[in-house]
C-alpha cells in the first residue's frame, strides 16, 4: 500500500502564513535554477542547435517556413516554441536560455511534487537540485530539445499518477485527457519521447480499464483519449498539408531520420564511455530508490522501472548518439533516486555526490568561457558585417547563429552546418549535399566561414576538398577566431571574397524573409 505522503513541519513565520502548502519549494527551485544556469545566459554559442533554432525561429517571424525555406527535421513545434522566443525576445540568446530556464525550473517543480508522493517536501527538493545539476553535465544548459519536451512528459506521468488515484470516473478521466495532450505537445517537439508517451498512457488505460463496467466502453473511452493525444502532431501535418507541403514535412520529420548513416562500433562504444560516467552515479541511485520503494509499494515501484525503461527506449531509438540525447533519461532517473534521497543523513549526501559530479564535469559555473564566448562572436560578427557589404553570408561549418547575428541573407536552406559537411548526411537531406554545396559556391557568398582542420565527426571529405580549393582560389583569409561552447569550441577561420572573384550576378537581396537563391527537392 501507498504510505502517505510526509507533510512538511512549520516552522518559524511560515507556520502562519496564508501561502499554499509547498509553496517555498517551488520559489526554492526557482532561485536554484538561476544559480546553476544563470552563469550561461547571454552566451551566443553556447551550442550550435539552440543557434540554429533560433535562428529558424526567427526567419518564421519575417515569413519563412520550416522545411521550405529551412530545412530540418526537428517537428513543429520545437520552432513554434522558438518562433515564440524570437517574437517575444527579439531573437537574443539570452531569451532562449531564459525560456529553457523556465523550462527546466517547471519540470523540476513538477518532479519535486511526483517525489512528494513518497518522500517530504525537502527530499523533494533534492530531486529538483539533481536534475537542474544533471541537466548541465550533459550540455541541457541551454535550449537543447528536451529541456523543453521533459516538462510535458514531466506533466504526463504526474497526470498518470493522478488518475490512479482518482477517486471517480469523472476525475480520471480528466487526468488522462490531461495527460494525453501533455504526451501529444512532447511528441511535436521530439518523437523519441514515443515510448514513454505508449507505457504512461498504458498504465492509464489500465486504470480505465479496472474502473469500467463495460468493455466496449472502456475501449471507446480509451480510443478517444489516444486521439486526443495525437491531435497535436495530426495538426501540424494538416497544417502543412493545407498549405501544398505535406511531403516536405513528412520526409524531414519522418523519412530524413531513416536515411541517416549510423556510427560505427568503435564509435558507439566510445560514446558510451564518454555517457556513463555522466550518469552511473544518478542510475546506481536510482536504482536503490526503486529498490526501497519496492518494499513498501510495488505498483509505484513497477511503473518507476516501466517509465525509466521507456526513457531508455526512446533514447536507444536514435543511433546517432550526442550527448544531449540522454537529457530525457533525466526526469524518471531523479524521481526514481527520491527514496534513497529521503534516508537520514546518507541520502543528502547521496545527492550531493550526484549534482555536485555534474557541476563538476560541466565546469561549473564556466562564467569565463561565456564571456569568452560572448567576446568571441562579437568579434566574427563584426569581421563579417565588415567583409560582407550587406551581401550573403555561408557558415560552412561555424554556429548558425552568426547568420542571425549579422542578418545575412541566406545562401541555401540547409544552414545547419552538418547537413552539408558530413558523410552521414548524403542519403538523407533530400539533394545530394556535395551538389547543393557546389551551387552555393556558384553563387559566391561574400563570406565563408570554416573551421580550421576537418570539422566535425563524419565529415565529408570531398566536402572539405571543395570548400579549400574555392577558399584558396577566390578567397582571402580575413582572420582566425577561437569560439568557445559548451562542447569545448573551436578554431574557424573567416574569409571574404576577392573583387576579382565576384560573380558579375546581381547581389542577393538583403532579406531575413527566403533564402537567397535556395532551390527544393
Amino acid at each position: 500500500m501507498r504510505p502517505q505522503q510526509p507533510a512538511s513541519p512549520p516552522c518559524g513565520l511560515l507556520a502562519s502564513c496564508s501561502l499554499p502548502a509547498g509553496w517555498w519549494l517551488s520559489a526554492a527551485i526557482l532561485a536554484l535554477t538561476v544559480l546553476i544556469r544563470g552563469w550561461q545566459w547571454g552566451d551566443p554559442n553556447y551550442h550550435i542547435d539552440e543557434g540554429f533554432y533560433l535562428l529558424v525561429g526567427d526567419r518564421m517571424r519575417h515569413g519563412a517556413l520550416p522545411y521550405v525555406d529551412l530545412w530540418d527535421r526537428k517537428p513543429f513545434g520545437l520552432f513554434l516554441i522558438y518562433w515564440a522566443v524570437a517574437a517575444i525576445g527579439g531573437a537574443s540568446a539570452g531569451a532562449v536560455q531564459l525560456a529553457a530556464g523556465a523550462s527546466a525550473a517547471a519540470t523540476a517543480i513538477v518532479l519535486a511534487r511526483v517525489a512528494r508522493r513518497w518522500v517530504a517536501d525537502r527530499v523533494a527538493l533534492l530531486v529538483a537540485v539533481t536534475y537542474l545539476a544533471a541537466l548541465e553535465a550533459l550540455a541541457g544548459g541551454g535550449g537543447q530539445t528536451p529541456v523543453f519536451y521533459n516538462l510535458a512528459i514531466a506533466a504526463m506521468a504526474a497526470w498518470s499518477l493522478r488518475a490512479r488515484d482518482a477517486p471517480d470516473q469523472a476525475q480520471r478521466t480528466r487526468a488522462a485527457v490531461a495527460a494525453a495532450l501533455c504526451g501529444g505537445l512532447a511528441l511535436t517537439i521530439k518523437p523519441t519521447c514515443l515510448p514513454e508517451c505508449i507505457v504512461l498512457g498504458g498504465f492509464i488505460a489500465a486504470q480505465l480499464a479496472r474502473h469500467r463496467a463495460s468493455v466496449r466502453g472502456a475501449v471507446a473511452r480509451i480510443a478517444l483519449i489516444a486521439a486526443i493525444g495525437v491531435l497535436p502532431s495530426l495538426a501540424c501535418v494538416a497544417y502543412f498539408v493545407a498549405i501544398g507541403h505535406g511531403a516536405d514535412y513528412l520526409f524531414a520529420t519522418v523519412v530524413s531520420a531513416t536515411r541517416r548513416l549510423p556510427p560505427s562500433i568503435d564509435e558507439r562504444v566510445a560514446l558510451a564511455r564518454y555517457l556513463v560516467p555522466r550518469l552511473a552515479p544518478l542510475g546506481l541511485m536510482a536504482a536503490a530508490g526503486v529498490a526501497l520503494l519496492y518494499r513498501t509499494d510495488r505498483g509505484d515501484a513497477a511503473w518507476l522501472v516501466a517509465w525509466i525503461g521507456a526513457a531508455i527506449t526512446g533514447f536507444l531509438m536514435v543511433p546517432n548518439f550526442y550527448d544531449h540525447y540522454a537529457l530525457p533519461l533525466l526526469p524518471s532517473l531523479c524521481v526514481a533516486a527520491a527514496p534513497l534521497f529521503a534516508r537520514p543523513v546518507t541520502g543528502a549526501i547521496f545527492a550531493a555526490i550526484v549534482a555536485g559530479w555534474a557541476l563538476l564535469l560541466a565546469g561549473w559555473p564556466a562564467i569565463e568561457r561565456t564571456q569568452r564566448s560572448r567576446a568571441a562572436m562579437a568579434r566574427a560578427t563584426d569581421l563579417i558585417l565588415a567583409n560582407s557589404g550587406g551581401r550573403s553570408l555561408y557558415v560552412f561549418d561555424g554556429p548558425p547563429s552568426l547568420y542571425t547575428l549579422t542578418r545575412a541573407p541566406l545562401p541555401t536552406r540547409w544552414v545547419f552546418p552538418e547537413h552539408l559537411s558530413t558523410s552521414e548526411e548524403r542519403d538523407a537531406i533530400g539533394v545530394a549535399p556535395l551538389d547543393e554545396l557546389a551551387a552555393i559556391l556558384r553563387r559566391h557568398p561574400a563570406v565563408i566561414v570554416a573551421a580550421d582542420g576537418n570539422g566535425p565527426r563524419h565529415f565529408s571529405l570531398a566536402a572539405h576538398r571543395l570548400i579549400r580549393v574555392v577558399l584558396a582560389t577566390r578567397y582571402r583569409r580575413v582572420a582566425s577566431v577561437y569560439l568557445p561552447d559548451v562542447a569545448g569550441g573551436r578554431r574557424v577561420g573567416i574569409f571574404a571574397l576577392r573583387a576579382a572573384a565576384a560573380s558579375p550576378a546581381p547581389r542577393a537581396r538583403a532579406t531575413p524573409l527566403r533564402s537567397a537563391a535556395a532551390p527544393r527537392s
